[in-house]
């Protein structure tokens, strides 16, 4: 609940000596003040009553005085306290319910001394003062009460009207209801007026895509437009004050009553603008030194991480099959060389047929030809005396078809595509993974460390606060470390810093994110601005302009596609073909060497008979 001096509304009405007054239209003012974004269900009326002004006038003013409270009685309860002394009076009603105040008073040295006592017995919503001053003395009552909700109503020979209002740029505004106007038009001529051309000062700093400072210093990005659009509609100029790069949004340092600050924090604790932008989230740590306007939008904190490196081409080789597949393949292989090699041998016994026809009797042939068959080199043997090896190659053949297929498809994926271990995608997996976990600076480092949640007070544990935002990114191509960020922020810095290449993405958004958050702009403690803002921003969130503006910058950026695909023909690089290489280059070497063997051992056997005839 907001404090009563943050919501008073204060107007002064003066009731002319002299000249004629129309009562009609004076209650009229007080009553559309009073209705105007009210919701309180009671007023109460203070009259002082001034011996001195003579007796004719006390009556005029008692009259409009029950006027007023006839009227007003129609539709809410109306209270009734009478004065005729500051220091004989008692207050001894007190109301926790919020209430509706009109004072009619003369003396212009005595109301502030009822203002401050009525705020401190009542929960007061809005404030009129009804009296006689001249401009000069409703400007100085204006300056010393300084709300941006007083009002002063002065009553002009003719029955014209004019309404003094205090801003919040620290000058007064007037407004002059002529006697044959409508009061209510020209009433929402005062309220159009807003923030009169005030110039605020408006802290930011470097936070794409919310706000993106260029190289030569101009600002733009989401929240600057948004800026643009409600300081058309609030009618305000502004200047853009940079925050210190290595501070950001700021932290708080000290202890109770010797609190120091940093950043756009600090900026606003400190008075020195008015009005701070770039991705603020609403936090109760920063509530008691700051206030924020309405939520313009929720952000969502997640983590960006280094994405898995695709295997050598050469691994394409193994990766055809999983392990257990590959294990299956080579004890079939074994199985069928072992029965084609036993039923062979089983079969010749015995037999008168030639060593051509027993074949699979040579356990070399039998593993040729299982090698063969597995390598899609189907070579058979012209006679085959055993039915039993007839059937258990017909059901070889079949399988080894299948292996084969299987094999040949897997490995012409793998040779096309990039071929990648699986990525991080969840916050366990972070967890679990032996990433650095970057953060900037130990906002939300001490938000997850007093998180419910177990796993979020282990991420706070793991994060290592950084106050170089850039870089952090930069440490991401190191490929040791992930970045935990808002998540627009971090596809814009994917799309800048890592653009998908044509081996693949570079950088891996994690699907899971951590905390959702409410993002507003940040107001000096109790800022006055805070109503003229909040109206304003509910405006562009119903009119549609919040995600116009969002919708507009992010068409200017270039997108981050991990899956950008290419529409070139693609064909098989050398790269791709890297492990049949390496085979060839491996079988021609084998073949070197067992070839050279072959020639020493015959050398060898060459040279023995020679030694024995010289021992003989």
């Amino acid at each position: 609940m907001l404090s009563p001096i943050h919501t008073v509304l204060l107007l002064i009405l003066p009731i002319p000596l002299a000249v004629s007054r129309d009562d009609q239209r004076t209650i009229q003012v007080v009553s559309e003040l009073l209705m105007i974004d009210s919701k309180c269900p009671a007023t109460i009326v203070v009259h002082q009553v001034d011996p001195s002004i003579g007796e004719e006038a006390g009556e005029e003013e008692e009259g409009l005085v029950n006027k007023f409270v006839e009227i007003n009685q129609q539709s809410n309860p109306v209270i009734l306290l009478e004065i005729s002394s500051l220091k004989n009076f008692s207050w001894n009603i007190t109301e926790p319910l919020c209430q509706n105040v009109v004072i009619f008073s003369r003396q212009i040295e005595k109301v502030i001394s009822i203002y401050r006592q009525i705020k401190g017995n009542f929960y007061v919503n809005k404030l009129v003062v009804v009296g006689q001053f001249s401009a000069e003395e409703t400007r100085r009552l204006l300056f010393a009460i300084q709300n941006e909700k007083l009002f002063v109503l002065l009553e002009k020979i003719g029955r014209d009207l004019e309404l003094y209002s205090w801003a919040v740029n620290n000058r007064t505004s007037l407004t002059t209801i002529r006697s044959h106007s409508n009061v209510s038009t020209e009433m929402g001529k005062n309220r159009s007026v807003k923030l009169l051309g005030r110039h605020l000062l408006i802290a930011t700093l470097s936070y794409p895509p919310s706000v993106v400072i260029d190289v030569d210093g101009s600002i733009r990005g989401i929240e600057p437009s948004v800026m643009e659009s409600l300081a058309d509609h609030l009618h305000f100029t502004y200047d853009f004050v940079q925050a210190s790069p290595n501070e950001m949004w700021g932290e708080i340092f000290g202890s109770e009553g010797h609190f120091s600050f940093t950043g756009l924090l600090g900026m606003l604790a400190r008075k020195e603008v008015d009005l701070a932008v770039g991705g603020l989230y609403i936090s109760s740590i920063r509530a008691p030194f700051i206030s924020y306007t309405e939520v313009y939008n929720i952000g969502y904190e997640t983590f960006l991480v280094p994405a898995p490196q695709p295997y050598a081409k050469w691994t394409a080789l193994f990766y055809s099959f999983t392990w257990p597949t590959w294990m299956a393949t080579i004890a079939s292989a074994v199985v069928v060389v072992i029965m084609l090699y036993l039923v062979a041998n089983y079969s010749s016994q015995g037999s008168t047929s030639t060593t051509r026809n027993n074949v699979f009797a040579d356990f070399q042939f039998c593993c040729l030809y299982v090698i063969g068959n597995l390598s899609n080199m189907q070579v058979q043997p012209q006679n085959i005396t055993s039915n039993a090896n007839r059937m258990f190659i017909i059901w070889w053949l079949f399988g080894a078809l299948i292996l084969t297929t299987g094999y040949r498809s897997g490995l012409i994926s793998y040779m096309t595509f990039p071929f990648t271990p699986p990525s991080i995608d969840t916050l366990q997996q972070l967890v679990d993974s032996s990433l650095k976990k970057l953060v900037f600076g130990g906002f939300l480092k001490s938000i997850l460390l007093n998180s419910t949640k177990e796993l979020e007070r282990k991420i706070g544990e793991d994060l290592i606060p950084n106050y170089n935002l850039t870089g952090m990114f930069v440490s991401l191509g190191s490929g040791s470390s992930a970045v935990q960020s808002n998540l627009n922020n971090l596809l814009y810095m994917a799309a800048t810093m890592y653009p998908t290449t044509a081996a693949g993405p570079r950088v891996h958004l994690i699907k899971e994110n951590i905390v959702p958050a409410w993002v507003a702009f940040g107001l000096q403690k109790n800022s006055q601005l805070k109503p003229y803002f909040d109206k304003g921003i509910q405006r562009l969130i119903e009119s549609g302009l919040i995600d116009h503006h969002t919708t507009m910058f992010a068409k200017k950026l270039g997108k981050w596609n991990p899956k950008k695909a290419s529409n070139d023909l693609i064909s098989f690089s050398l790269d791709s073909l890297q492990g049949a290489f390496y085979l060839l280059g491996i079988g021609v070497v084998g073949s070197i060497l067992i070839f050279a063997i072959e020639i020493s051992l015959k050398s060898v056997k060459r040279l023995r008979p020679k030694k024995d005839k010289l021992f003989c």
